[in-house]
């Protein structure tokens, strides 16, 4: 039987508690997917078998499967306070297997914990220097570490979505953007039916990126948290410069990888071109729309039409301005809990009746208005703006930044349009947070641990978090081959004369010699006295003639059987052990 710390009790009621989780995990894990459901079998194993933790064999199979949940947690967040958790859990299941040997303590603790921290510098250089192979195999998704907007909309989703905090990307430029200009561009939807928005066929042709002008606006780093959706939200327009990702025709970019890691992405954003080419058919897809659209909306869009010549280069600019002025001279209102418009009959409650909405109310009216006058336009699904941690160089774009604009054909381009910029120019111009009218709706949506942490006094915190999560990503989860390689090729260019080999071996080589440097603790030795040093020397020399003090010879013994032996020796060895037994035995005469 196993006895002392790992001897665990375990009355009647533990158990009959462990078998009704057991029944409770099992329904609760009856809507989760293929990974999910195993990762639940396993915790139920672990669970249940503390029940049995009677042999050695109980406890080792018990830790074992602790340390394989803890690799496992690591798949569903790879935030560093998950790594720190999971860091502290492996350690607390080394104790457990440590105590079956010996009887812990504070000391064992303290040790234990230096041992861990002693070999780091080594487990640092390992991790720098091991070549980044791909994965043999691939785990499937699993669900509850997902985020982002979904590939059809219906009206009411964004404004549910906007509830969330959860980070959907993190953008770091080289040079400053305006707010004006974060538009981020997810998708793009061009059916209605009436009810939902859809990305048509057409929209989802693979096409070649093909640049209207190879100089950069500017350039910038996506860091793409896991997703539903395989959607690369950027600027419009812009070039994918590293990772893998493919072009559409609606201008849209998408990840080939999987979605369910955190994976960084570069792009060169580019001027927007002066004229393109559509496919005709994209053009009257986009003019489309769902039969029996409420009289009103129809009678509204005849009669904004009155008086433009429908013939005119710029007749689509002239109508959509006359439709901006129909919108600012009535109370049309912008708040993050609009109320519910289903249908087309949904348009005109909120045209006529309500006018109280979101910004996907908006762009979809304007859309609609478009298409009842034969301008082809579309809606356009992304996020507006972000949360800056680093001033115009690193920005956080979370669910709440989700927002809908427009885009209609001009004649000659797509131009993007967005009507809440006529009611709210505020939450345009900033992010959500930074409008103060909006983030005190976000705010009075959720409960009081949001309001909290989302308060003035809990920025600077909010900021180091969000500086650990970056930089954890960038350089941990994110140090692939590629950036392996370019930090040898920086380092190689900072060394001059130096080849792989050499600086592969000298960082191995320094790592070792920091984690010896750690255990052997050479900052707490202490030089022996001269006397001892002196003894040392002569055992030394002599232990060369094959002279060497027995195990339980006393000094005097041992000088009496050297003059025998080597009388040549005995005046020195002699000397130094007078000298030894002065200093311990006499230290002040």
């Amino acid at each position: 039987m196993v006895k002392g710390l790992a001897s665990l009790p375990k009355p009647r009621w533990v158990k009959l508690l462990l078998l009704a989780l057991f029944l409770v995990t099992l329904w609760l894990s009856r809507g989760l997917g293929l990974f999910d459901k195993l990762v639940a079998l396993v915790m139920l194993g672990y669970s249940l078998k503390y029940i049995e933790l009677h042999v050695r064999r109980d406890i080792e199979v018990f830790v074992l499967t602790g340390l394989f949940l803890v690799a496992l947690s690591l798949v569903f967040s790879s935030q560093p306070l998950a790594a720190l958790l999971a860091l502290l859990v492996a350690f607390i299941h080394l104790l457990l297997l440590l105590s079956l040997d010996i009887q812990l303590s504070r000391a064992w603790v303290k040790q234990l914990a230096l041992w861990l921290l002693g070999l780091a510098p080594l487990a640092l250089a390992l991790f720098v220097l091991a070549p980044r192979l791909p994965p043999l195999w691939q785990m499937p998704n699993p669900s509850s570490a997902q985020t982002g907007l979904s590939e059809e909309i219906r009206p009411g989703d964004i404004s549910q979505l906007i509830r969330s905090d959860k980070l959907v990307f993190r953008a770091e430029f080289a040079k400053p953007m305006a707010n004006q200009q974060l538009y981020w561009r997810a998708m793009v939807l061009d059916q209605f039916d009436g009810e939902r928005w859809r990305r048509s066929e057409l929209a989802q042709q693979p096409q070649r990126f093909s640049p209207a002008s190879a100089e950069p606006l500017n350039q910038y780093q996506l860091l793409l948290e896991p997703a539903d959706g395989s959607w690369l939200a950027s600027l419009n327009p812009s070039s994918l410069t590293a990772g893998s990702g493919q072009y559409f025709a609606d201008k849209s970019w998408q990840r080939r990888q999987d979605n369910f890691t955190r994976q960084l992405f570069q792009f060169d954003y580019l001027p927007a071109p002066s004229s393109e080419t559509s496919n005709a058919a994209q053009l009257t897809l986009a003019k489309q729309l769902p039969a029996q659209l409420p009289a009103a909306i129809v009678e509204l869009a005849e009669g904004l039409q009155q008086g433009l010549d429908r013939s005119a280069s710029d007749y689509a600019q002239r109508y959509l301005a006359q439709l901006e002025q129909w919108f600012m001279a009535r109370p049309f209102s912008y708040t993050l809990n609009p109320p519910a418009y289903p249908g087309l009959r949904g348009i005109a409650s909120f045209l006529f009746e309500q006018q109280r909405g979101f910004c996907v109310h908006y762009a979809q009216s304007v859309v609609v208005m478009a298409r009842l006058q034969g301008i082809p336009a579309r809606m356009v699904a992304g996020y507006l703006g972000g949360e800056w941690e680093q001033s115009e160089q690193l920005l956080a774009v979370r669910n709440y930044d989700a927002h809908a604009w427009l885009e209609f054909w001009n004649g000659q381009t797509w131009q993007r349009l967005d009507p809440t910029a006529w009611i709210a120019p505020d939450r345009v111009e900033n992010s959500l947070q930074q409008s103060q009218s909006t983030a005190e709706q976000w705010r009075n949506l959720n409960g009081w641990g949001k309001r909290f942490w989302y308060t003035e006094g809990m920025s600077r915190l909010r900021y180091w978090f969000a500086q650990a999560d970056y930089w954890w990503a960038k350089w941990v989860l994110n140090f692939d081959q590629q950036r392996q390689l370019r930090l040898f090729a920086s380092l190689m260019a900072w060394l001059p004369g130096s080849s792989m080999l050499m600086l592969t071996a000298s960082m191995l080589f320094l790592g070792i010699v920091v984690t010896a440097t750690i255990f052997a603790k050479p900052w707490r030795w202490r030089l022996p006295a001269k006397p001892v040093l002196a003894l040392r020397w002569q055992l030394w020399l002599l232990a060369r003639y094959r002279l060497r003090r027995e195990a339980g010879e006393t000094l005097a013994a041992f000088v009496q059987r050297v003059e025998r032996q080597a009388p040549q020796r005995a005046a020195a060895l002699k000397q130094a052990v007078d000298g030894y037994q002065q200093a311990q035995y006499h230290p002040s005469k």
